[in-house]
């Protein structure tokens, strides 16, 4: 994998999420005219966790992750939500697989899952089942980002269409029965990518706080992504997530997440694409 590298001035680093953030959704201009007001990143940070749902890695020291018994409480019946729509989600696999095996066999001979080892809660590594979507050769190989060059021409047909209606990602429902997911969270990511991050990126290992999750914040307001500075991104939508996590934005993340499994087009991967992200 290549060197991960990222400004390390905090004002150029700042400024080049600004420019992402900008080229890639559709900030409202009251949020980039208080950011271009803002004396430094400090300030900028604020605004950006006040509007954008975002906790920049570099001021994620003073966040407070939610605790007592209102978080209790919430834990527990989110567990039960996720068991539920578990269920619900093993039950249409049950149903759809018979159909989606023989033509997978036919584009693509080979297994129809393939696994990874990915990293969970309390850093406890875990195997996350996918429907196949690639050609079987090259379905496993060494971690690399989600969005090499090459990957375009190795997905079958029927692959593409798993991937877009995300019928692919089922099997991980068996996870979220297990406890090693739930059904919101930061999406987990395999051994040799989160060591490489932890080290570039301060408090990325809070990710591991929570169960990782089938969606996200990160996912339903940025997308896939392709690059160090997406990366870094997300991780920031992940740390808001995580200490502001309750119901409230849980139901945001599910609103947001029904429209993508309906076969709305992805976001290009780290270009530019038009989206709301501010808050109200």
């Amino acid at each position: 994998m290549h060197p991960f590298q990222l400004p390390e001035d905090p004002e150029t680093l700042c400024r080049a999420c600004l420019n992402a953030l900008e080229a890639r959704l559709s900030l409202e201009a009251d949020v980039v005219a208080r950011l271009e007001e803002c004396a430094g990143p400090e300030e900028r940070a604020q605004v950006c966790s006040d509007r954008l749902r975002l906790l920049c890695p570099l001021h994620q020291d003073g966040a407070v992750e939610p605790s007592g018994f209102g978080a209790w409480l919430y834990e527990i019946v989110r567990r039960l939500v996720d068991i539920l729509i578990a269920l619900v989600g093993l039950t249409v696999l049950a149903v759809l697989l018979p159909f989606i095996a023989p033509v997978l066999l036919l584009q693509s001979p080979g297994p129809i899952f393939f696994s990874q080892e990915r990293v969970g809660r309390n850093g406890r590594r875990f195997q996350i089942a996918k429907i196949r979507t690639m050609h079987h050769h090259n379905a496993s190989e060494e971690a690399k980002w989600a969005t090499e060059e090459d990957e375009e021409t190795r997905i079958f047909p029927l692959g593409r269409w798993l991937r877009r209606t995300h019928i692919d990602e089922l099997p991980q429902f068996a996870n979220v029965l297990l406890g090693q997911m739930g059904v919101i969270g930061p999406r987990p990511e395999q051994v040799p990518i989160v060591e490489r991050l932890a080290e570039k990126i301060p408090g990325y290992m809070r990710r591991h706080h929570v169960r990782p999750g089938i969606t996200g914040l990160a996912q339903v307001q940025y997308g896939y992504v392709g690059s160090e500075l997406g990366t870094w991104l997300k991780t920031a939508y992940d740390l808001y997530y995580i200490t502001h996590r309750g119901p409230l934005l849980d139901l945001f993340v599910l609103a947001r997440t029904v429209p993508r499994l309906l076969g709305e087009p992805e976001r290009p991967k780290d270009e530019t694409a038009k989206q709301s992200a501010s808050v109200p």
